[in-house]
């Protein structure tokens, strides 16, 4: 069986793996339709974390049911389903609580991500087949009538780009949202601020072709650079832009009460400006995306047509493709395991 490793900068290849089994009676194993690349799988592959090779990877994809345990009751097999990229329980302490990333189940001491050398024996979702633990808590049935393509990132980072806006605009409708991105996060929280009734989003990055794509897609864009200054006039601020200035730039920008999302894993400390922060009285959130809390939310929207997350990908990748296309990484990437459904 085929899984994909980072094997080193900017190097990726597929290694061939023994086919996972199922090893408890709440487990199913899917077999993968699609997967997609965030820019946490880009930062891995650059060499931007301290992660150190090799190891599987991806944490985005959209998968069919091909084996159950006995304990699994919500499912069939062949159902095509939508998988968080953290595995959690969905009955502990933790979870009940809705902090399923610090599920008392979890096997490492780390977020229980697929994708992160942290990922016990479950290895990453660029892989023919994966197992998802507690399938009954964990798995979303995607709709007949959505496209498994378009839910493709509904795991991880269109789930979150939806919790770190939508929510936010549904208690201050017409709010005014700035979005720093590098990728294709920050295009899906363009999406969802739209669709939740923003009165402006302004868009920041440094990409020509995402920019084209955020102002097709209504927003107003602006060119990123080191002393780029804005009003403090924004409501809803989603930093997805690495860099000690790019948060910077974000928290001189919240109007009063504004809340700034920041997606971005900072490998290191980062100085922030306080002093304006305590008199603007922004709050700033900072964390993984529990997104298994939020999943049929999305799925419920997506089976809507509220938003359409393919007008956000890159490219369509084959199989034989994908060590030289993600070793040149572009923002949203979509990764074709089975072709039927191209």
């Amino acid at each position: 069986m085929r899984s994909l490793f980072y094997e080193g900068l900017n190097q990726v290849a597929w290694h061939d793996i023994s086919e996972p089994k199922i090893q408890a009676n709440h487990e199913v194993l899917v077999e993968t339709i699609a997967a997609s690349a965030c820019y946490v799988d880009n930062m891995i592959i650059a060499g931007k974390s301290p992660f150190e090779p090799p190891f599987a990877i991806g944490h985005e994809s959209v998968a069919r049911i091909i084996d159950m345990g006995s304990a699994v009751t919500d499912f069939a097999i062949g159902d095509i389903v939508s998988v968080p990229y953290h595995r959690s329980c969905g009955t502990c302490g933790s979870c009940s609580s809705q902090k399923p990333l610090n599920c008392d189940n979890k096997e490492v001491p780390l977020i229980p991500s697929y994708g992160m050398p942290d990922g016990s024996d479950f290895g990453g979702m660029f892989s023919e087949k994966y197992r998802v633990p507690f399938a009954d808590h964990a798995l979303i049935k995607i709709p007949i009538t959505v496209n498994p393509i378009a839910a493709v990132a509904a795991g991880d980072t269109l789930t979150d780009a939806w919790s770190t806006t939508v929510p936010h605009i549904r208690k201050k409708p017409e709010a005014k949202v700035l979005i720093t991105s590098n990728a294709g996060y920050g295009l899906y929280a363009v999406q969802w601020a739209l669709s939740a009734g923003a009165s402006l989003v302004t868009y920041v990055d440094d990409d020509p072709k995402r920019m084209a794509l955020a102002e097709k897609l209504g927003a107003q864009t602006l060119v990123w650079q080191e002393d780029l200054e804005v009003p403090p006039i924004y409501d809803v601020i989603v930093n997805e832009r690495q860099g000690v200035q790019a948060l910077k730039f974000c928290l001189l920008s919240a109007a009063p009460n504004a809340v700034c999302e920041n997606v971005v894993i900072y490998f290191e400390g980062v100085p922030i400006p306080m002093m304006v922060m305590h008199y603007s009285g922004v709050t700033l959130h900072s964390n993984f995306c529990p997104a298994r809390n939020y999943m049929p939310d999305v799925m419920d929207e997506l089976a809507k047509g509220t938003i359409n997350p393919r007008e956000i990908e890159s490219e369509i990748i084959t199989l034989d493709d994908v060590p030289k296309r993600l070793s040149e990484p572009t923002h949203k990437p979509i990764i074709i395991f089975d072709e039927s459904f191209c």
